[in-house]
């Protein structure tokens, strides 16, 4: 019973810290000077008219809970430029939500920010709310250079966290692929009422799993979420098991991944597909102790 307690509290500590929204900031007053560029006229976009500037890829955006953008460009003598956008969205969620589906499986990655990567003429970071895209051209062998440079001075003028939302930090480290957090900001595995998750590639044995952290409001909400998710499934006439603590079943949309095995505690509901029960017990109860070790160093 204690240990239920002290997992509630766990998870109302952590949606808390990693739900607040960053202090607004006046977005073109961060963008730096640039030594041998001059610096043109910011312009501001909102969600009524992101389509302008992004085109098709406004939805996706949108979808991270968008409110702001400030671009502005920089060109010298010889017409060399770099453009940066800072996007701001509602919370440190989305921010981070909106960077990790643009990010490199592998790449360049840079302690910019909570984290940045480069590739040639290309330069994103994310820090709290905030996802900055930077692209230069025709800047040579100075690219990273001049990026980075005006990367940090960017990175230092916005508020938020230096890391990712702390849920992201609860994820098991054995097994784990590199840098492959992400979060699905709604549908998650096509169920509307999964909401949005994080989720984390893992591998083991060479064979490929994904494990799942959502966050609800509360732990009526996270309840629901779950209770939701067993209706569903008993309406295609799948059976659900109760293990200890978990339940297991079959996820019709997802047979050849294995069986669903799925817990909630507090404002948390968290799994993996898995036929291997050894598996299953192991991360899931890593997944448990690494909220109690996040708890107590709040």
């Amino acid at each position: 019973m204690k240990k239920l307690i002290m997992i509630a509290i766990i998870a109302g500590c952590i949606i808390t810290t990693s739900g607040l929204q960053a202090k607004e900031i006046d977005m073109a007053s961060v963008f730096p000077e640039i030594s041998g560029m001059t610096k043109g006229k910011p312009e501001m976009y909102t969600p009524d008219n992101l389509y302008e500037y992004i085109n098709g890829a406004a939805e996706v955006f949108l979808s991270y809970d968008f409110r702001e953008l400030a671009s502005i460009t920089y060109e010298d003598p010889q017409k060399h430029s770099l453009t940066i956008d800072i996007y701001r969205h509602s919370d440190a969620r989305n921010g981070f939500g909106i960077y990790s589906q643009e990010k490199p499986v592998k790449g360049d990655f840079l302690r910019i920010g909570a984290q940045g990567y480069y590739e040639k003429g290309v330069l994103n970071f994310v820090k709290g709310s905030y996802y900055v895209k930077m692209s230069g051209f025709d800047l040579g062998d100075k690219d990273k250079t001049v990026l980075g440079d005006a990367a940090k001075k960017i990175a230092q003028g916005l508020s938020g966290a230096t890391h990712f939302p702390l849920p992201v930090t609860c994820f098991p480290g054995k097994g784990k692929v590199k840098d492959s957090e992400k979060f699905i900001a709604g549908n998650f595995l096509g169920h509307s009422f999964l909401h949005s998750a994080f989720v984390t590639e893992y591998e083991e044995k060479g064979e490929k799993f994904q494990i799942f952290l959502i966050q609800a409001a509360d732990a009526v909400a996270a309840q629901k979420i779950r209770n939701d998710y067993f209706k569903f499934a008993k309406g295609k006439g799948i059976e659900i098991s109760v293990h200890k603590t978990f339940f297991r079943f079959s996820d019709p949309y997802y047979r050849s991944s294995g069986k669903m095995n799925i817990e909630s505690r507090g404002r948390y509901v968290f799994g993996l597909f898995s036929d291997d029960m050894t598996r299953v017990y192991y991360y899931l109860d890593q997944l448990k102790g690494n909220l109690g070790k996040l708890h107590s160093s709040l």
